[in-house]
């Protein structure tokens, strides 16, 4: 038998994953859809028999992929092509935090976090940069919008994966988000908690308000609230204790109010005499994030302010005590 069709040896680190998940990992030119069809049809097999996407593998098991797939007897990872200028910068400038278990890069809005049918420039693609001094190609833990900026936080090995993975889906890690908001909040803090479900409208989706969706509470505090040129202004941070899809945007809406360049959850048309002096960019931004090392201490990582929110709080003449610590 050929080389190239050699099993995989699943080490002990990567022990208790989906196969699934597994192959998606290891093999990036393979899409999920293609990993489950390659399963259903006999051509991923697990110690020489078929095998389920949501089975988890244990160590020692030999997992046969089709070998054209397989790098075998070349370099260990795929050699991509340069990085742009754009993308060494996040390299060489937006990393906030790095030890041997996560790291955190302050993503700049604009850019997706995974791919899509639409979607080419994307942080997934481009994580093989991120190994640094690790074996292991780094995992997104959790997702950003493609528009919202801010910290985002990535395991580096496949046990900190499996940990922190059970946190997030716990919902034991602090999140802190900042956002300028068209239009004043019933209360200076409280919480807001509307079931939130995904709707397709025309050629998009949003998330919107229903009974028969899931459950999205988000906590806030206005740190400010005035006008400017007659229009009510709110400087507000967030603590979502759920993880839907647009969450804090959505529940803005709900209020009656929306975040400063959302085009999607736009509750005045008000907003359009703004744009038209401050950037259309999306004013919401993922401030701070706490995650729990492996003894329990939390580690605080902070995203500086971006400078197209920074010039409208200046604009505002809002005191840098409220969003600088």
């Amino acid at each position: 038998m050929s080389s190239s069709y050699e099993p995989i040896e699943v080490k002990k680190e990567d022990a208790g994953l989906r196969i699934d998940r597994f192959i998606e990992r290891n093999f990036k030119d393979l899409s999920f859809i293609n990993i489950q069809k390659l399963l259903r049809t006999g051509q991923i097999r697990l110690d020489g028999k078929r095998v389920i996407g949501s089975k988890r593998i244990e160590s020692g098991n030999k997992i046969r992929v089709p070998s054209i797939y397989r790098n075998l007897g070349r370099n260990k990872f795929k050699v991509y092509k340069p990085l742009n200028k754009f993308w060494k910068n996040i390299i060489d400038y937006n990393i906030l935090y790095r030890d041997k278990e996560i790291l955190a890069i302050n993503k700049p809005s604009g850019i997706a976090v995974q791919g899509g049918s639409k979607i080419r420039n994307n942080l997934d693609d481009k994580l093989d940069f991120f190994r640094f001094d690790s074996i292991y190609r780094p995992q997104l833990l959790h997702r950003l919008d493609k528009d919202t900026s801010g910290v985002i936080v990535l395991s580096r090995n496949p046990t900190t994966t499996r940990r922190l993975g059970e946190e997030f889906k716990n919902r034991n890690i602090k999140k802190v988000y900042l956002a300028i908001v068209i239009g004043h909040f019933p209360k200076k803090s409280g919480s807001i908690n509307f079931p939130l479900a995904k709707l397709k409208i025309d050629e998009y989706e949003i998330t919107s308000k229903t009974l028969s969706g899931k459950d999205a509470l988000t906590f806030y505090s206005v740190l400010w609230k005035g006008f400017y040129k007659n229009i009510k202004i709110s400087l507000v941070e967030f603590n979502p204790k759920t993880g839907r899809k647009h969450q804090i945007r959505a529940h803005c809406y709900q209020l009656g109010c929306s975040i400063l360049g959302d085009k999607k959850y736009n509750i005045s048309n008000k907003r359009i005499d703004l744009l038209r002096e401050f950037d259309e960019t999306l004013h919401l931004h993922a401030r701070e994030i706490g995650v729990p090392d492996i003894e329990g201490l939390t580690i605080r990582v902070v995203a500086p302010i971006p400078i197209h929110m920074k010039k409208f709080l200046k604009t505002l003449n809002i005191s840098k005590s409220l969003v600088e610590y």
